[in-house]
This record gives structure tokens, sequence and C-alpha cells, in this order.
């Protein structure tokens, strides 16, 4: 039974992280599921070339503290979520049990000898930790998680969420199961193995169902546009007279420049989709189910900005709310945390927009 299992782990995981590469989800958050899929795929991996090539060396798979770092995991995800930037030293923290007993694990490879008499106690307090691990970030998450005002981070916290209802309840029957079979030679069983690893693929479908609503959501084709339409250039002026004329025998209703305006505005302004770092002015007239040519008109007529100018604007302004709330921020985690991909664009628009270097303002907010 656990080999199939293990097969549609690795398959649903890899397929998920193909998704996600190919129709470019750059954020941070979609980075961290990619790693965290990856995890899986190398757990699932491991287990089942084990289980097939090397059964009667079952400790192999049961010693492998993989099982470790899937709360470390849960945890910094939130993080991520919540745009909190990453440090070293909790990363390094939350990981000493898994460094611990991966410790262990590498000695008894090489030194075999020395868990002699002592391999079921030791698969115990392992099997245990690895349970009481997941029961705690799983409690946490459902106690203390974080939350988010826009759309797309309550997404996140909401797949994250998911993920943790599952695997506390794996937990939970996982640790009443281990030590159900404490007095037999082998802590661990063929369904208690199998729980674990419907855990996995729990977890691993709730992320492909994530990394698919994205992609569908950037790949999604709008209505066509006009092919004699010809969109605004970056280095455009904003709001000239001739880009104006360009729309005067194409205006679209005042009522619909209204909606579209609200619309725009709505989800630009108020759901923040400035952060996502792919986003471009298809993907917003996707987001928005209008056609491009037709978003365009709202941006000239109505916003009186071109796209690039509407969005970076938004994201320089993010960048300073994050100086003000997060002094410990580097330069390098604010821009990446706003929307930027690279600190060279994120200085130009910054210069642009508030007349100084990033460093600059941060220096004079000390």
């Amino acid at each position: 039974m656990p080999d199939p299992i293990l097969v549609a782990v690795i398959c649903v995981a890899v397929l998920a992280i193909y998704i996600s590469v190919q129709t470019g989800l750059r954020t941070a958050f979609d980075r961290h599921v990619r790693l965290f899929l990856l995890y899986l795929a190398v757990d699932a991996t491991h287990t089942w070339i084990v289980r097939k090539c090397f059964s009667e060396h079952i400790l192999l798979d049961y010693f492998a503290p993989y099982g470790l770092l899937y709360g470390p995991f849960l945890f910094f995800g939130y993080q991520v979520a919540i745009d909190k930037p990453i440090r070293v030293r909790p990363v390094l923290l939350h990981v000493i049990p898994f460094v611990v007993f991966l410790s262990a694990y590498l000695l008894w490879l090489v030194a075999p000898k020395v868990f002699d008499g002592y391999e079921h106690d030791y698969g115990l307090i392992l099997s245990s930790s690895i349970a009481v691990s997941l029961v705690s970030y799983s409690m946490w998450a459902l106690f203390f998680r974080p939350a988010r005002t826009d759309e797309q981070g309550n997404e996140e916290v909401r797949t994250l969420s998911t993920m943790v209802m599952v695997l506390a309840f794996v937990a939970v029957v996982y640790l009443a199961m281990v030590y159900s079979r404490m007095g037999s030679p082998n802590i661990r069983s063929q369904l208690s193995g199998a729980v674990v690893f419907l855990g996995m693929l729990g977890a691993s479908i709730i992320l492909f169902s994530y990394v698919l609503r994205r992609a569908l959501r950037r790949t999604e084709k709008p209505d066509a546009a006009d092919p004699k339409f010809t969109e605004p250039q970056p280095n455009a002026t904003d709001s000239s007279p001739a880009t104006d004329a360009r729309y005067q025998k194409s205006a679209l209703p005042t009522d619909v420049l209204d909606a579209y305006e609200a619309s725009t505005r709505e989800l630009v302004e108020n759901r923040q989709v400035y952060l996502d770092e792919g986003l471009s002015l298809a993907s917003l007239a996707q987001q928005l189910r209008i056609p491009k040519h037709h978003l365009s008109q709202v941006l000239s007529l109505r916003i009186g900005k071109n796209f690039n100018t509407y969005v970076n604007e938004h994201r320089v302004d993010h960048a300073i709310e994050l100086m003000h709330a997060h002094p410990e921020m580097s330069i390098t985690d604010i821009y990446l945390h706003s929307g930027f991909t690279a600190k060279a664009s994120f200085n130009r628009y910054f210069k642009q927009f508030k007349g100084c270097t990033p460093s600059a303002y941060r220096g004079g907010i000390a």
C-alpha cells in the first residue's frame, strides 16, 4: 500500500514545481512553496528507494529525520505570507532538532555498532520527536497564526492553515500508533507508515492546488484585444494630450470607465496585487476580466499614469511603509517584499518618485 502513495507524492510534487516554474510564479511565497514541494519529493523518493531496494534495511527509512522539518517549513511559510523577513538565527534555532537527529543518522550509517541494543529506544525517541514537533507547530498555527488583509495574502495563509489541519491530524494518529507499539520490536507498522505517507500526499495536493490556482490566474487569456491598439510604452508620458487623443474614437462609455476604474483601484490599491513580482498589464487585465486595451484606456484617461508608473509607485510606497514598520529589514529584503525583482529598478523608481535613493531616505528616518 505505501508504494503507490509515495509515487503519487513524488508525481504531484514534481508536477507542481514544473507548473510553478513554467508559469513564472516568482513571489517569495511561491519560492517557499517550491522548496517545500522539493523537500516532500526528496523525502518520498528516499523512502520509496529504501522500501524497493533495501527492504531488509528498513531502518534506513525509520531513522531518517525528514519529519522534523515539516513544522519549521510551516512556521516560516507563515512568516513569508505576512511579508516578514526571514533571519538566519531563527532558522538555525528551528532546525536544531533536525540537525541533531541528522547527525545521529549519519553516525549510525558509518558506525552502526554504536547503536547496538538501542535501536528500539532511538526509534521511539525520533518518532515521538517528529510527532511532538508537528503537533506543537500545528497548535501554534491554529491559535497564533498571523493574518493578512489582502486577498493574495489571505489565500497563502489559508493554504498553510489547511495543511496544518491535515498534518496535525496525522501527527496525533501517528503518535498514538507509535506508543501503542512500545512493547513491539518494531516501533512503526505498515499502518502507521501509510498514515504518514497519506499526510505527505495531502500536503502535496494542497500545495499543488495552490500552484494550479495561481498558474490559471496568470495564464487565463483575456478577451481579444483590438489589433489596431498599441500599448503605451513604459517611457511614454503618463497623461499627454497625444495619449488622450489616441482613445478619442474608441473611448468607452463613462459608466463603463467608472466601473473599470473602481475595479482597478480596488485590485491594485486595496488588494495590493502590485506585490506580485510577475504582474504585467496583461495579467492585471486577466484578473480584472477586461480586455487589455480597455485597461490601458482606464489607466490613461482616469488614473493618468501608464502601467509601469502606476504599479511601481505603489511598490515604492509599500517599501517606505516597510522601512518605517520594520527598521531591521535590509534594503534587499524591502525591495523583494515590495514586488521588485532587481535592486537597480527599485533604486531607479524610488529616486524617480521620492527624489532620493532608498538608503538616503532610510537615513532620514533614523
